[in-house]
């Protein structure tokens, strides 16, 4: 696991949208179950508490298209030659992991279970109104289109000039920007899903004056479902893994005094 790691550290510090360069797809072959409609991003964003602000106080939400999967078998540890084997025994399966955790856990979902936690009760923001903000985008669709390229290399930039992401000139504002959701599953260490964030906080003007980066993991063990009687539970165990993840970021990251 520690390669890994060492690789995932290496692949976070793009911030946004880097990190499925370094990764290859997980695929396997769900049970076909009927697709439930999900609640539109914005419905979500209308549910929001009304709770009494202070002083106009905002904290900005981006949650993530950003679905990666890396399944590891017994060949990974043969260098590249068996890396790539491992990637062509997996690539031509049915339906791929990330398209399950799109259709699982997407945006909306997302904010649901950050709903549930209370984001700003976890991140030490009480007062502070939620605006959701459009998702960051799965890398491979940057790739293909220039202007959403463009879009996101002009939010890097922000990021890394410590600006605000938004419009907002709330006099106390913050920033959760979720970067990826990752699944990996490898064959000595069994199956996770990795959570990543950025977070920032701001005086009233100038630039960031906190800015936490990291991923978190916890374990998997129903996703993904092998059988279509263990689809609900693989859907509950992903987005409990998901705000697991969440708390752990903000515990081990935002308050723990790492960067």
């Amino acid at each position: 696991m520690k390669g890994f790691s060492l690789r995932a550290a290496a692949c976070s510090a793009a911030i946004v949208i880097a990190v499925p360069a370094c990764a290859q797809d997980a695929s396997v072959s769900p049970p076909v179950e009927a697709t439930e409609s999900s609640s539109a991003l914005a419905a979500v964003a209308l549910q929001q508490p009304d709770a009494q602000t202070s002083q106009g106080c905002e904290l900005h939400v981006w949650p993530t298209e950003n679905y990666v999967g890396m399944n590891s078998g017994l060949l990974s540890g043969f260098g590249a030659l068996g890396a790539i084997a491992d990637i062509e025994a997996h690539k031509n399966r049915v339906q791929t992991v990330k398209d399950l955790m799109r259709d699982y856990l997407g945006p909306d979902v997302q904010m649901e279970e950050l709903n549930k936690i209370g984001i700003t009760q976890t991140l030490k923001l009480d007062g502070y109104r939620i605006v959701v903000e459009s998702p960051t985008p799965f890398n491979e669709d940057v790739k293909k289109d220039p202007a959403l390229k463009a879009k996101t290399k002009a939010m890097n930039a922000r990021l890394k000039a410590g600006q605000r992401l938004s419009d907002s000139t709330a006099p106390c504002y913050a920033e959760l920007v979720a970067t990826v959701i990752f699944y990996q599953k490898a064959m000595l260490y069994g199956s996770n899903l990795f959570g990543g964030w950025v977070y920032r906080e701001f005086p009233a003007t100038g630039v960031a004056i906190k800015t936490k980066v990291g991923w978190v993991k916890n374990p998997l063990e129903d996703f993904p479902p092998k059988t279509a009687e263990r689809v609900a539970a693989a859907k509950a165990e992903l987005r409990d893994a998901y705000s697991k993840d969440f708390v752990e970021y903000t515990a081990k990251k935002v308050f723990s005094g790492a960067q």
